[in-house]
């Protein structure tokens, strides 16, 4: 599904809220401790970069094994934030890189392509969580128990970030299965400003993850850099 809108104003400042140290990263953007797998890297050194954010695990490490050709794919801690993301943002040769995101991690992405509006190319957002995930049912029921409130990432709460998706410029696309967490609906609904939005479902998907979907993963990212590059043209 595809829609276009006009420009609308970038509003900056969100992503730079958030700043942690994080093991595997040098500030001025190179990547050292490759192997661990808190900062992987794959690819071409001089090629577009996509890039992964993980909330800690790490799984999206298990797509490095096949990066396409004039790409370079790192995968980064989001709790790196903005304070490390910003300097692995080059432009190489005239190509953006991309960010793609889970769930979890998906406000960084977000708050990233509204801060950084010319140097992110596109934005990725996969439900790895899902509406029914063993994630939501473990908070369930501790919600139950002890009158905790669900995260706001599984509740489908973006908090000051949801007024602001109507600014959000660069290709967008979400991946999700077949009851996707409420994240999902705000983000289709919210996103109207962006050059395209494309919703990619995946039937029989309670998530989308790498060791289970790296195939459909794959298809959407290639999707997505083919409308990053149409959209600089």
């Amino acid at each position: 599904m595809f829609f276009h809108t006009q420009p609308s104003t970038v509003r900056a400042g969100r992503a730079n809220a958030a700043r942690f140290p994080v093991t595997g990263l040098a500030v001025d953007g190179a990547l050292k401790g490759v192997g661990d797998r808190t900062a992987d890297r794959a690819g071409d050194p001089s090629g577009r970069r996509v890039i992964f954010l993980h909330p800690g695990k790490g799984a999206w490490w298990r797509l490095l094994d096949h990066v396409p050709t004039g790409q370079e794919w790192l995968t980064v801690p989001a709790s790196a934030g903005a304070a490390i993301l910003s300097p692995l943002l080059v432009e190489r040769g005239g190509r953006r890189p991309v960010l793609v995101a889970g769930a979890v991690t998906a406000p960084l992405a977000i708050a990233a392509a509204l801060d950084y509006p010319e140097r992110v190319g596109g934005v990725m957002i996969v439900d790895d969580v899902g509406a029914e995930s063993p994630m939501r049912r473990r908070w369930n029921a501790l919600a139950g128990r002890f009158g905790w409130a669900l995260p706001a990432v599984l509740s489908g709460d973006l908090g000051d970030l949801v007024s602001e998706l109507p600014a959000v410029r660069v290709p967008v696309t979400l991946m999700q299965g077949s009851d996707p967490a409420g994240l999902f609906a705000r983000l289709e609904d919210g996103l109207t400003g962006c050059r395209t939005l494309t919703v990619v479902a995946v039937p029989d998907a309670v998530a989308v993850r790498p060791r289970t979907h790296a195939a459909e993963l794959r298809g959407a990212l290639l999707a997505l850099v083919s409308a990053v590059e149409r959209a600089q043209r």
